[in-house]
């Protein structure tokens, strides 16, 4: 009994599970427009955020360390620190406001940032990945 009950259990949780994950997002089905292009750098599945690939991180993280070596003590955090100021730009914020924006990302720790840093670090992050889109 406690066996059937069980197999039950997982049967109707997998078929919950399938149900929840097999929904098209697609909703011009009458539509047969080509696929478009995957951009170079990866888009989070639960956001709109722009994500550098492994290559670009690595030219990201080589960028920001010539600027100043506090930058990337940790790298995860340099790069998603990177994303918000991805997202600053692609969003057609003004340049003051995403230079300010990325200073004060990337200001406090092991790095002190001000504008004219702030203006490097920007530019990195263009020429790395975001600049492309």
């Amino acid at each position: 009994m406690r066996t059937r009950t069980i197999i039950a259990t997982t049967a109707i949780l997998a078929g919950g599970l399938a149900a929840c994950t097999s929904g098209s997002t697609d909703t011009s089905s009458t539509d047969s427009k080509p696929a478009k292009a995957t951009p170079a750098a990866t888009t989070s599945p639960s956001s709109a955020f722009l994500r550098p690939t492994a290559a670009q991180e690595k030219v990201l993280i080589r960028g920001l360390t010539a600027i100043d070596p506090g930058l990337t003590v940790k790298e995860s955090r340099a790069i998603s620190r990177s994303v918000g100021v991805c997202d600053d730009i692609r969003t057609g914020k003004d340049h003051a406001t995403v230079i300010h924006n990325a200073a004060f990302r990337y200001d406090g720790g092991n790095a002190s940032v001000d504008d004219v840093k702030a203006e490097k670090i920007v530019q990195v992050i263009k020429d790395s990945y975001c600049g492309s889109n």
